[in-house]
């Protein structure tokens, strides 16, 4: 009769990936069946109650289990207590560099084909719930499971006072709410491919504070343009309290960015600091839902889909992948998919990139004919340039991302004075719109970031006409002046609503315009006095600060305009 180990191995570097390991030497013969069960009850200090059933089903009559071994690779876990068939059991823990292994000795085993031993273990943890400023993050491992197999159960219960459910993958078996509790339930079949994660709560509060430094080395004055945090339609909100000093004009490119225009005088230097509040908000894709490429606006495919500069989407290389990839009979977010796991599953980051300073942008081209690994630029490019080879428009987005362990998610465009900023792409589809992804960070963590990306993604500027302008925040520097910081963001606890309401002064005014006089039309000047951009105001986008003339007819009596969030406004003339 032989005596073994049976072991349960959580490994915890990326996202605490979960691996449940095959029983060893005879175990691995499959003369043991391991079931699971596990339940995580989620409190709203944000530590984990978690109880793990694992039941073990003898297949042969002469190997017996004696112990149930479980360690966690940089996961605190503490209050641990077990049980082996109905009885207390003996439980040894320990902790080795953050890592934690606990073995419980199962003292009354069953012996015989057909017996079980069941080992119900309790601990409580934190890694499981963070709270990241106003919004709850959680995150289950995946696991891998020995074939013999049969049950896995994982059951997520959370306080409702988390807030509402922003995304949660994948999709839960079940999902229900009892009182001030909401419980998920899933299944070996769903929780094999991918680790659980979730978001809970209304929005994500971000403050910032942003110097732009301009300078004029000719002799004439010149027009120079900076580019603002911009409103994004689903992902997020900005307000300006201040910006100073004044522009002499905004505007709202093709784009999407938010553009502030200033006069610099000869030889002048300008330094521009703008203070703000923004809402990241986050939303959950489902590939099914896609639409087809013949749905797609010709518009946004005749302007997005072009090669530029590191998005050869005409070349050689670039165009097989393409080939390869593209599912005639699947959807436009099917193809993209394809394309992201192409990414995520072939290459690889360069997680010294960042220490090297300044690092020198490849392009897709380079990266397909070129063994190396890279950084969140080259994941970016390569999904644009392959996406617009297909037809899929795609641009991308650069801007600040908040990360706790840069192993997870890594921030590798460097600048002068230690900033860090982070490149994403998005890509179009005619159900969803623009959806942001982060092909990076998906590789890195093991983490989905396809069907949803989390509110940790703060964008500062869109680039779709062209791969290079306009500049980033961060990126408006003198030249002598390399050790100073100039991008200053941080979560928030929370925000004043006060910020986001509009503000629109109407003042009719005395119309000179002869043509507008004989289409009976009034004259009315409006001006943003509000922090948030205005939009379909008699068809225009209005920016904080900025006035404009409007004609209206003589029997209109109101005026109607949205946010970015489409919520409707009016003013009474």
């Amino acid at each position: 009769m032989k005596v073994i180990s049976l072991a349960s191995k959580v490994f915890a570097l990326v996202f605490f990936t979960l691996f449940l390991a095959k029983t060893t030497n005879a175990a691995n013969d499959y003369q043991f069946s391991i079931d699971y069960s596990v339940n995580y009850t989620v409190l709203e200090t944000g530590e984990t109650s978690v109880s793990q059933k694992t039941i073990i089903t003898n297949l042969v009559n002469e190997v017996i289990p004696t112990t149930y071994t479980f360690s966690a690779k940089q996961m605190k876990i503490y209050n641990v207590s077990a049980e082996t068939n109905g009885k207390s059991s003996v439980v040894k823990t320990e902790e080795t560099k953050g890592d934690t292994l606990i073995s419980v000795t199962i003292s009354n085993y069953f012996i015989g084909k057909g017996r079980q031993n069941e080992i119900n273990l309790k601990y409580i943890t934190r890694s499981i719930a963070q709270k990241n400023g106003n919004i709850w993050n959680i995150n289950i491992p995946k696991i891998q499971v020995p074939e013999t197999t049969t049950l896995y159960d994982v059951h997520l219960s959370i306080p409702a006072s988390f807030g509402p459910k922003i995304y949660l993958s994948p999709t839960p078996i079940t999902e229900k709410r009892e009182g001030n509790t909401i419980s998920f339930s899933f299944n070996k079949g769903v929780f094999t491919t991918s680790s659980i994660t979730a978001a809970f709560g209304e929005y994500q509060p971000v403050n910032f504070k942003l110097k732009y430094q301009l300078n004029n080395s000719f002799v004439l004055p010149l027009l120079k343009e900076i580019a603002l945090p911009p409103d994004i339609n689903d992902a997020q909100e900005v307000s300006y309290q201040s910006i100073s000093p004044k522009p002499l004009t905004m505007k709202t490119d093709k784009d999407g960015n938010t553009i502030a225009i200033y006069i610099l005088s000869p030889l002048k230097k300008l330094e521009i600091e703008v203070i703000g509040t923004a809402k990241l908000f986050g939303k959950q894709i489902n590939p099914e839902f896609g639409k087809n490429f013949t749905d797609l606006p010709k518009n946004l495919v005749n302007m997005y889909t072009k090669p530029r500069k590191y998005w050869e989407s005409d070349s050689t290389n670039v165009e097989k992948v393409a080939k390869e990839l593209k599912d005639e009979k699947s959807n436009v977010i099917k193809n993209a998919q394809k394309i992201y796991n192409f990414i995520t599953n072939n290459l690889t980051y360069n997680f010294e990139a960042s220490q090297k300073g300044l690092v020198e942008r490849q392009g897709a081209e380079t990266i397909l004919s070129t063994k190396g690994s890279w950084t969140c630029m080259e994941f970016t490019d390569l999904f644009i340039a392959v996406a617009r080879a297909m037809g899929i428009p795609a641009r991308e987005v650069n801007g600040y991302a908040f990360t706790e362990n840069e192993n997870n998610r890594p921030l590798s465009i460097s600048l002068k004075g230690g900033d860090f900023l982070h490149a994403w792409p998005e890509f179009y589809d005619s159900y969803y719109g623009w959806i942001q992804i982060d092909p990076t960070w998906g590789t890195t963590s093991g983490v989905d970031y396809f069907t949803k990306l989390d509110m940790s993604h703060f964008a500062f500027v869109i680039k779709g006409l062209s791969s290079e302008y306009p500049f980033s925040a961060g990126t408006y520097r003198f030249s002598n002046n390399g050790n100073e910081k100039l991008i200053d963001v941080a979560l928030s606890q929370s925000i004043s609503e006060d910020n986001f309401k509009p503000k629109l002064s109407v003042t009719k005014a005395f119309n000179w315009n002869p043509l507008q006089l004989i289409l009976g039309k009034e004259k009315y000047r409006v001006e943003n006095k509000g922090g948030i951009t205005l939009y379909n105001l008699v068809g225009k986008t209005l920016n904080p600060g900025i006035s404009k003339n409007i004609y209206l007819g003589k029997e209109t009596r109101e005026i109607q305009y949205t946010d970015i969030r489409g919520n409707n406004y009016k003013v009474q003339l």
